[in-house]
């Protein structure tokens, strides 16, 4: 094998954004069973959400593969080698509307501002790569921090509410956003 050939098999993945000692880069299938890991934590601190990954959540099964398919793309943050966020960018059905998705910091990394980076790289991404002028989102009732997040952020919470058919019962408000 080539030295060119392998430096292109070894080379570290690219670096979407950093925060301290958190790196954000683009997700791999590889990183399926971390990524389930840390959300299924995140739904273990909310009384009554499940995370049934083969009947509501398969994509989470190949990250990288699954959201390219839909046309976006699911990055994760290492804390320490760790992934301790992910978040997610696909388009919508709606003109110069993009959807920001899989917004989950681990606990102990929240408070950091990983969660307005990976907001803020989403938003530039949906303007350079989807020309799109404005952002939406669904998040469940309970994720109040999230909320709080979104708002400073500058997202606007929708009139109504969505109730979703999941294990969860969840009932999702709806943000939106004009970049």
């Amino acid at each position: 094998m080539s030295t060119a050939a392998t430096a292109e098999k070894i080379a570290p993945p690219e670096i979407a954004a950093r925060v301290a000692d958190v790196i954000v880069r683009g997700a791999t299938d590889a990183d399926t069973d971390a990524v389930i890991a840390l959300i299924g934590e995140v739904y273990d601190e909310f009384q009554g959400c499940v995370l049934l990954i083969d009947d509501e959540h398969p994509e989470l099964k190949e990250p990288k593969t699954a959201f390219e398919r839909l046309g976006g793309t699911f990055w994760v943050a290492e804390c320490q080698g760790r992934i301790c966020g992910t978040v997610a960018l696909t388009p919508t059905d709606a003109p110069r509307v993009a959807r920001l998705s899989r917004l989950f910091i681990a606990g102990p990394a929240r408070g950091r501002g990983l969660g307005e980076t990976l907001c803020q790289l989403v938003e530039q991404t949906a303007k350079d790569e989807m020309q799109a002028d404005m952002m939406m989102l669904y998040t469940d009732s309970r994720f109040l921090g999230a909320h709080r997040l979104y708002e400073r952020l500058g997202y606007v919470r929708q009139p109504g509410l969505v109730h979703c058919a999941d294990a969860s019962n969840s009932i999702e408000y709806v943000y939106t956003k004009k970049l």
